[in-house]
């Protein structure tokens, strides 16, 4: 008698943890028409035109990982996040701070549940700052951060070719 309880009692965890992954799932994730929707963003902000070349690097290890980031129509984008998971444009936000300019941008991948929010700083024609990767899972979260620096460049085209 005592097994059937056991057999039971792991039914209905079973049940719960599928339930709440489920309504997690439901919640959490974003519908590919919402994607699409945050990658046609259309707009002008106080960066566009500016493309900046740089490395991109695991937060405390040399900066190893070669990217373009371009500033246009009010979006925000990473050559190498886009060659990697197909993050598409995002809007970009600033605020001024005496000589410098700081910006924030957040975009989710289209092939997978992650996405990246970008925290920088421009002054003297240098962006420098970070970047959180987030890959949610139901079963647990992946958060790495990331270090980039990087020099104002002459191309001022998006790398999607508008």
């Amino acid at each position: 008698m005592r097994s059937w309880r056991y057999i039971v009692a792991a039914g209905v965890c079973l049940l719960v943890l599928a339930g709440g992954w489920v309504l997690q799932w439901n919640l959490t994730a974003p519908t590919r028409a919402q994607l699409a929707d945050a990658a046609q963003a259309r707009g002008s902000g106080i960066l566009d035109g500016m493309t900046f070349s740089g490395q991109v690097s695991v937060n405390g290890k040399p900066l190893d990982v070669i990217d373009t980031w371009v500033f246009a129509q009010g979006a925000f984008e990473s050559a190498e996040c886009s060659n990697r998971c197909n993050y598409p444009r995002a809007p970009y936000f600033v605020r001024e701070l005496g000589d410098a300019i700081e910006f924030i941008s957040e975009s989710h991948c289209l092939d997978k549940d992650s996405q990246i929010v970008w925290r920088g700083t421009i002054e003297d024609g240098r962006a420098k700052g970070t970047m959180t990767w987030t890959m949610s899972r139901w079963y647990w979260t992946i958060e790495k951060q990331f270090v980039f620096e990087g020099t104002l460049t002459n191309r001022a085209a998006s790398i999607a070719g508008d």
